[in-house]
């Protein structure tokens, strides 16, 4: 009895841990999905000295009202939205990175990495 009781528990607490890590971003992206209005908007970000400074723009910009979903590479100076355009503008995306001390550019040819 003692054994099964360490089965059942191990397994619910595997279950959480599995839907924690791989849950919750499916659904993310089947609301995407779902949606017709999502822009997808990739820019250059310089000015990121580590991998917390790419961390801080991803957590900032997702609590921007209509960004669905922010990825940003300290690695590859690049960052990459999906958006409600009619909720924010490329504009607003742009500067709240630059409010935060980060230069950002659509331009990916005339780029310079500052970092």
């Amino acid at each position: 009895m003692k054994d099964f009781a360490v089965l059942i528990s191990s397994l619910t607490v595997i279950s959480g841990i599995s839907w924690f890590f791989f849950g919750k971003g499916k659904k993310k992206e089947e609301q995407t999905e779902q949606s017709g209005e999502l822009e997808k908007l990739e820019l250059n970000i310089s000015g990121m000295h580590c991998a917390g400074c790419a961390a801080g723009i991803e957590a900032t910009l997702k609590l921007m009202d209509g960004i669905k979903y922010v990825s940003v590479n300290f690695a590859t100076s690049k960052g990459e939205f999906l958006y409600d355009s009619s909720k924010v503008k490329k504009e607003d995306i742009i500067s709240k990175i630059k409010e935060l001390g980060y230069d950002a550019s659509i331009d990916f040819e005339s780029f310079e990495k500052k970092s």
